[in-house]
């Protein structure tokens, strides 16, 4: 499907704007997320708007806690504060309920780390981890002896960091 350039240059916008808006970086995944459940943009126009926003140097992609993550430039930003006028109050509102519906969820993503790899038959060492203001609170490791104990340990930890890591800091500390 091809857009005429301004058309195209609004659903960048869009992009740019969630991104400012979010206020941490995102995975791709998660911009596309976005992007597609609340039918902003179809994913082959996506694919190519994030690829144009890249090259025009409006977004790069960065490293952060282990993930490839994008975040609007300087430039981005300016781009979005200069024609935000330009995003229609309906898709501002959809972009805007959908951060503040979902960003602690993104968030706790990008801040609550858990995963595993195998060192042999029966041992795994799993890797937890808490990030907050990239500051590692905690960075625990952890050897057991199945997938399965590994996979509980993790899907835990994703959900339960916030209680485990205040019970053990007390425990450390009483």
């Amino acid at each position: 499907m091809i857009f005429d350039s301004g058309v195209l240059a609004d659903k960048k916008l869009m992009i740019l704007y969630l991104l400012s808006k979010v206020g941490i970086p995102l995975t791709k995944s998660q911009i596309t997320n976005a992007i597609l459940e609340n039918n902003l943009i179809d994913f082959f126009t996506f694919q190519q708007c994030i690829s144009e926003l890249e090259e025009s140097g409006m977004i790069k992609h960065t490293q952060y806690q282990k993930r490839q993550c994008c975040t609007a430039t300087d430039s981005g930003i300016r781009a979005v504060g200069i024609f935000e006028q330009r995003i229609s109050k309906n898709t501002a509102q959809i972009i805007n309920n959908y951060i503040s519906k979902n960003k602690e969820s993104l968030r706790k993503e990008s801040q609550v780390i858990a995963e595993y790899k195998k060192m042999d038959d029966k041992e795994y060492i799993v890797s937890l981890k808490v990030i907050e203001n990239e500051l590692v609170l905690i960075d625990l490791k952890l050897n057991v002896v199945s997938a399965k104990q590994a996979k509980q340990i993790c899907e835990k930890w994703k959900n339960s960091s916030e209680n485990i890591y205040s019970q053990l800091i007390g425990s450390l500390i009483n």
